[in-house]
């Protein structure tokens, strides 16, 4: 029997490298899902993570975005000019 195990770190870098390279970048969960090649289910929980770390947002026809946050402070945290 094949079981799915919660996204590994590496979905959630690949999501967030998704978004670092194209900001303006809008997802859904079956975008994402495509992409990783995994689960609806399991796209959404990663997606989800990056929510919770404010790094995302979920737009009202839910589709995934950089959050505003995020986009004004840059990947590090800092800042940006």
């Amino acid at each position: 029997m094949i079981t799915f195990a919660e996204p590994t770190d590496r979905d959630t870098l690949r999501i967030r490298h998704e978004f670092l390279a194209v900001p303006a970048l809008r997802a859904s969960v079956d975008n994402v899902a495509a992409l990783l090649a995994a689960t609806p289910r399991h796209a959404r929980t990663a997606l989800d993570s990056l929510v919770l770390e404010g790094f995302l947002e979920r737009a009202a026809d839910g589709q995934y975005v950089r959050s505003g946050a995020a986009l004004s402070t840059g990947s590090t945290g800092r800042a940006t000019a």
